[in-house]
């Protein structure tokens, strides 16, 4: 199908990528980051000057924000999406998505969210 006429589409008319669909490194995401760090620091006691204690801090949010994708992407297919577009709001390819988190995959992250 021609990427002009398909509906799951991350372009627009000028070929884009449109805000929000696509993951981005910028300020908020920074400053969301750099809280965050703050806060888990402070609730676990540790020191963002100990760059060994920051890893293992920065590994956590990490490993947390990841084990919310998996309901998100189910209910994502549930309403409809293709995954060619949930891969490209993920910034992968549709077979590296379904292969990640559909149910059937043999490799499929199953850790939502709190399963340890």
């Amino acid at each position: 199908m021609d990427e002009r006429n398909d509906p799951d589409s991350y372009q627009d008319s000028g070929g884009a990528l449109q805000d929000g669909l696509n993951p981005a490194s910028d300020d908020d995401s920074y400053a969301v980051i750099d809280d965050a760090l703050a806060a888990l620091a402070a609730r676990r006691h540790s020191n963002l000057g100990d760059d060994i204690e920051t890893i293992g801090l920065l590994a956590s949010l990490i490993d947390q924000a990841e084990r919310f994708l998996p309901e998100l992407v189910t209910n994502s297919r549930e309403n409809g999406a293709s995954w060619r577009r949930i891969a490209q709001t993920l910034g992968t390819s549709p077979d590296e998505a379904r292969l990640r988190f559909a149910p059937d995959s043999p490799i499929a992250d199953t850790r939502w969210p709190y399963n340890f």
